[in-house]
């Protein structure tokens, strides 16, 4: 390990504050049904302080996959006037490919239930396009939005990105 990945990891563990970056995730990824065996799991977690942490897993012999929940010490959350964000990507790299299992931009510095049970159960299928879907915030009105291939039963809608823009675009237009 070089002396700057040595000093970014010992960096995360100095400030004020604990800000949540990520729950525990878990999942099972498959290759048009079948598991998708060896995959390499990546997770790239990021503060609006500028600082971030990765790491990496590999899915077992039936497309399992595990990472325990990461959180780092920031000054940033005692500013008075500072936007505080956490972003989150997770992907799965198999032969060559990429596929976006989450992708996610979350205001704040503590743990999101909401966000807790959508990353318990990331699963999904190579085969299945990467949507733009939201769902629910037990805080505000607003919903909250992420990119995926995943799949979920429950408080999962898929956006169609092109009508919103055409509607956003529509509204400028007429006023």
């Amino acid at each position: 390990m070089s002396f700057l990945e040595i000093f970014r990891k010992l960096n995360n563990y100095i400030g004020t504050h604990k800000v949540h970056l990520c729950p525990a995730v878990k999942g099972r990824l498959m290759n048009h049904g079948k598991p998708l065996i060896n995959a390499t799991i990546t997770r790239t977690l990021s503060y609006s302080d500028g600082k971030y942490t990765e790491d990496m897993c590999n899915t077992d012999n039936d497309g399992y996959f595990s990472m325990p929940e990461k959180s780092l010490r920031s000054s940033q959350p005692a500013l008075l006037i500072a936007e505080r964000f956490t972003s989150q990507r997770i992907y799965a790299h198999y032969y060559g490919d990429d596929y976006l299992l989450w992708s996610s931009q979350n205001s704040g510095i503590v743990l999101k239930p909401e966000y807790a049970i959508k990353l318990q159960s990331l699963n999904g299928d190579i085969k299945d396009e990467e949507v733009l879907f939201s769902f629910k915030n037990i805080n505000h009105s607003h919903r909250h939005e992420a990119l995926s291939i995943c799949r979920w039963e429950d408080d999962f809608i898929i956006i169609d990105a092109e009508a919103e823009f055409a509607r956003m675009s529509q509204g400028v237009l007429e006023e």
